[in-house]
Order: C-alpha cells, then structure tokens, then sequence
C-alpha cells in the first residue's frame, strides 16, 4: 500500500473505482450472455449443416461412383473439365454487443444442367445427377465454412470476456477494497491520534488553571 496515499479524497475516490467496476462486471456479463446464446444458436445451425453435408456428400460420391463404373472415367473427367468455374463469396460482417461477427456468404453453387459448360444432351443422367448432389454438397460446405467461422470467432471473444470479467471480480475489485480499508485504517488512527491530543491539551489546560499561581490567581 507505499503508493496509496491514505486521504479521504482518495477515499472517496476508490469507492467511485468499486461502483465503476461493478458497473463494467454487469456489462461485461451482459455481454457474455448475449455471446453465448448467439455461439450456441450458430452451434445448433452448424451441426444440422454438417448432418446435411455428410448426407449429400456420401450420395453425391455414391451417385459419381457409379456413374464411373459405367460409362468410364475419362468421359466424366472430360465433363468435369467442361465445367470448371471459379466460385465467388462474400464476407460480410454482424454486429453482436460491439463485436464484428463474419458471415460468409454468396450466391447458391447450383447450377441448371445447361449451365454447366457442356450440352445436357452429351452427358447421362447420373453425370448429371453426381454434378447437382456435388453443387449441393458445395453449398452445404459454405454454410458450414461460415458457421465455424462465426463460431471460432464467438469463443475467442467469450474467453477473452471471461478473462476481463474475472480480472475485474478477482483482482481490481478485491485491491481497491484492500486499499480502501487500508485508506480507512489509516484515517481512523489519525483521528484517534487527534482525539488523544485533544484530550491532553485539554488535561492539560485545565491542570494549569487549577494549578497554585495559576490563570485564576
């Protein structure tokens, strides 16, 4: 407590401190709630994603497997040469309580069979069925992409608020209460001290004029 120093101007000030910090506990836990129910929210989507991921792409793999076994691996190379596109996505961002959550995002990856860069006509039917199941697969992979994103940066800013809310709660809070009681402590023995001399000037006055020769002599 050396750098303290025991006024009550200081006093009164480290209990503006503790109301202040209490303050900032409130919010900060208001906060936390509010990142949680949003994480679990993005958690509970995610996981329906991946369930619908795995899904269509164990169909969509199924789907190609056989295609390849009957009409042949070099004709469906050659389709999927044809088909060849780059895939654009955004990323956007979301504010919850202050904090810019990412969404990824952009327009759907399926495609009509003419769309594809080749006639629908040169291809057969499972070609065509591997190529939507695969689109759809790409879809679903950009959900789950987003989410986990949404949800990585969640739990980053979760801990990082819990770390704050317990600094606060376990170390500045308990100091300055420490350091007000030093503050009091401190305080309180000086105004012993001032009472103690008071009563010895006092004593003191008054052994002086009851004394022979005294004031009243």
């Amino acid at each position: 407590m050396e750098n303290v120093s025991p006024t009550r101007m200081n006093l009164l000030a480290r209990k503006g401190q503790v109301s202040l910090a209490r303050q900032g506990v409130d919010l900060l836990k208001k906060k936390r709630d509010a990142l949680v129910s949003e994480f679990f929210s993005v958690v509970r989507t995610n996981l329906g994603s991946r369930e619908r991921l795995n899904a269509a792409s164990q169909e969509a793999v199924d789907t190609l497997n056989l295609a390849v076994g009957l009409e042949g691996r070099a004709a469906l190379e050659s389709l999927g040469l044809a088909g060849r596109r780059e895939i654009d996505l955004s990323v956007s961002e979301r504010n919850v309580w202050g904090i810019k959550i990412p969404e990824v995002g952009g327009p759907s990856l399926r495609r009509r069979d003419f769309e594809r860069g080749y006639s629908p006509a040169t291809a057969s039917a499972r070609a065509l069925d591997a190529s939507a199941l695969f689109e759809e697969a790409l879809d679903l992979m950009v959900e789950v992409a987003g989410s986990e994103t949404r949800i990585k940066k969640l739990g980053s800013e979760i801990k990082k608020t819990t770390r704050r809310v317990n600094a606060l709660e376990q170390i500045v809070i308990p100091r300055i209460f420490r350091e007000i009681g030093y503050i009091k402590s401190v305080l309180e023995q000086r105004e012993r001290e001032d009472i103690f001399r008071l009563k010895m000037i006092k004593r003191k006055s008054t052994s002086e004029k009851s004394a022979p020769g005294g004031a009243d002599g």
